[in-house]
């Protein structure tokens, strides 16, 4: 029956419109100076307690608004559960740190625990897109221990080199083999702008990457197809602001939609690039191995 109601509810769900049986409403967890803003989903009969979930948002300028976040959060508040997306504004500004997403996540543990409307026992955490490495992360904190019953993760990566890798070359390996498929390439706008300029040698583009910033900007405030011609006129726009001796490393992450980047380059850049990450967010991986027993289901 909770199948059948998700199913019912997110086939009518219109994230941004009210939708029945479900309350949507703004809160702020926390308090002081480490308070953040969340959005919260309920459903609208007054029963209670009900499961708890929290669901973290990728690295999107949406946030909580996301469409997608948004109908799974409405979706779920329509089958029974009291559902809560913390925003993590660092991430809708594509700064890429983990550490506020690690403390949006305890807040909203925390915050679910206090509700008189959620069922003691836990709550189930679910991460999309760049959120779910932290998502288990946080799921396999010994000191969370009874305050997470369940974790889901999809959309997302394991090792941050393969996946810049991907991110520009798109190759991929597979049961041995080496494959391809096109890369969206919104990933590496937003990782380049991060570490681009992290890269020891490439101190002097940075104003690559706040154009690849300001990119991915604007790909999230107009919600275009990142991979599409109609990308083309913004990378334009941006472009401006780079030097001209830095265009052609521009290019390589936001070549015009028709072509892909530079294979040479892009191989040679991606392991830099990956790097870069690492040591400037140690944080943004998985470990190699999570403690045997720790993760709940």
């Amino acid at each position: 029956m909770r199948t059948l109601r998700w199913l019912t509810t997110w086939a009518r769900a219109t994230p941004g419109k009210p939708t029945r049986g479900v309350v949507t409403e703004d809160v702020r967890i926390g308090s002081g100076e480490d308070a953040i803003e969340a959005r919260r989903h309920r459903p609208a009969a007054k029963r209670s307690p009900r499961p708890g979930w929290v669901i973290l948002h990728g690295a999107t300028i949406p946030g909580p608004d996301h469409l997608a976040i948004a109908r799974l959060a409405v979706a779920l508040a329509g089958a029974g559960a009291v559902v809560l997306v913390p925003e993590v504004r660092e991430w809708r500004q594509l700064r890429l740190d983990p550490a506020p997403a690690l403390k949006a996540l305890r807040l909203a543990i925390e915050h679910m625990g206090e509700d008189p409307g959620v069922r003691s026992g836990g709550v189930v955490l679910v991460g999309t897109s760049f959120g779910c490495p932290q998502t288990l992360i946080a799921a396999a904190d010994p000191a969370l221990r009874g305050s997470v019953r369940g974790v889901l993760g999809f959309g997302t990566y394991h090792s941050l080199a393969d996946t810049v890798r991907f991110g520009l070359t798109g190759q991929f390996e597979w049961r041995g083999h080496t494959e391809y498929l096109r890369p969206d390439p919104y990933g590496r706008w937003v990782v380049a702008s991060n570490y681009l300029h992290r890269i020891p040698g490439y101190e002097e583009a940075e104003d690559v990457s706040r154009a690849l910033r300001e990119l991915a900007t604007l790909a999230g405030q107009h919600g275009i197809m990142s991979w599409e011609p109609s990308s083309d006129p913004f990378k334009e726009r941006v472009l401006a602001s780079v030097s001209p001796g830095n265009r052609r490393l521009f290019r390589l992450f936001a070549p015009v939609a028709a072509r892909e980047p530079d294979p040479g380059l892009a191989n040679e850049l991606a392991p830099l690039l990956a790097e870069a990450g690492r040591a400037t967010h140690p944080g943004l991986e998985l470990p190699d191995s999570l403690p045997i027993g720790v993760l709940p289901p």
